[in-house]
């Protein structure tokens, strides 16, 4: 499965590979992007409304996009936003991605080289951290778009082909195929007026067996999805992947007091604080309170103050909004942690 998975999302982030439209355009994000941080939790319902619950193990992933609106950086996240492997992305004359590189504790995990026939996409190598070739896939257009395609394994030999039905530009399902040209898949897939996907259904022919999930999301004013649910094939709430979106000209808005006001929550753990409108507030875990006081702030210095009711709980921070995050620093200016408002 984790080969059919690679083989997918290469073929669906290659389905318009040439320079016409940026990482961004083809992730279909609108607007000046520069990171996009994605976190996945487990969901529930209570009272008619999906929550979300604990963090996952597994799912969250950081985007950074240059001033064009290409990908130059991403990373594979663990629980606590720390990364575990690193993508780094390097562009050609023709801002076309010639090579990707991804680390894993500094040292080189694997690379990935790119041939390009034009500005189509036409083949993509991958390498071992000792510059072994693994795999390679090669690409078959019709007009700017990938209809088909093969993946070969280290000694050139077949393993996998695909192909790609799509109208507009739009994957609309794919049928996946052994070396002997027998169908293993057939994956199609649904989308929304915003052109997210709402629904996935793959069919295995091997034993006819049908995965079905179903997504459906929340917006920012931008008609970004800001929160994705994802249910199984019962229809139940699954898994909630929460967006932290960061634009380019957030960095020159000027926040003030009614931005910190509401419920935000310690990026790696249970932790959580509740600013509030007569300039108190609350701090906690799960639903105790652990501290309370009042809470102050100097705009111009960009230093919040958290008055504690008792004297020696007071802290004093340098912060910055990235999002729908604030990053708090030391006076210092080191960086002492990060609230989320979900």
């Amino acid at each position: 499965m984790k080969k059919l998975a690679e083989l997918l999302f290469i073929a669906i982030i290659a389905i318009s590979c040439n320079a016409k439209k940026t990482d961004l355009e083809k992730y279909n994000i609108k607007g000046k992007v520069w990171k996009i941080q994605e976190t996945s939790f487990k969901g529930d319902e209570k009272f008619g409304k999906y929550q979300i619950g604990d963090k996952n193990y597994y799912g969250h992933s950081l985007y950074i996009f240059n001033e064009i609106g290409n990908l130059i950086e991403s990373q594979v996240l663990d629980s606590k936003a720390k990364p575990k492997d690193i993508s780094k992305y390097t562009y050609n004359e023709d801002n076309l991605c010639k090579e990707i590189s991804t680390l894993e504790d500094n040292e080189l995990k694997s690379k990935q080289i790119n041939s390009f026939q034009g500005q189509k996409l036409i083949e993509v190598k991958l390498f071992d951290k000792k510059g072994a070739l693994e795999n390679t896939y090669r690409y078959d257009y019709r007009g700017d778009v990938i209809t088909h395609g093969k993946i070969l394994n280290k000694l050139g030999k077949t393993v996998n082909t695909f192909e790609n039905d799509i109208s507009d530009e739009i994957l609309n399902s794919q049928t996946v195929k052994d070396s002997i040209n027998q169908v293993i898949s057939v994956t199609k897939y649904k989308r929304n007026k915003n052109k997210d996907i709402i629904e996935t259904l793959s069919i295995y022919s091997k034993d006819s067996a049908k995965y079905k999930y179903t997504f459906d999301y929340e917006y920012d004013k931008k008609s970004n999805w800001t929160k994705q649910y994802n249910f199984d094939k019962e229809g139940k709430i699954e898994s909630i992947k929460v967006r932290n979106i960061v634009y380019y000209n957030d960095l020159k808005i000027v926040r003030n007091e009614n931005d910190f006001i509401g419920m935000w929550f310690v990026i790696d753990n249970n932790n959580w604080f509740e600013f509030r409108k007569d300039k108190k507030y609350d701090s906690g875990s799960s639903d105790k309170i652990t501290k309370s006081g009042n809470w102050e702030l100097d705009i111009k210095q960009q230093i919040l103050t958290l008055r504690a009711n008792d004297p020696d709980d007071s802290e004093k921070y340098k912060y910055q909004f990235e999002g729908n995050q604030i990053i708090f620093f030391t006076i210092n200016g080191e960086e002492d942690g990060r609230l989320e408002k979900r």
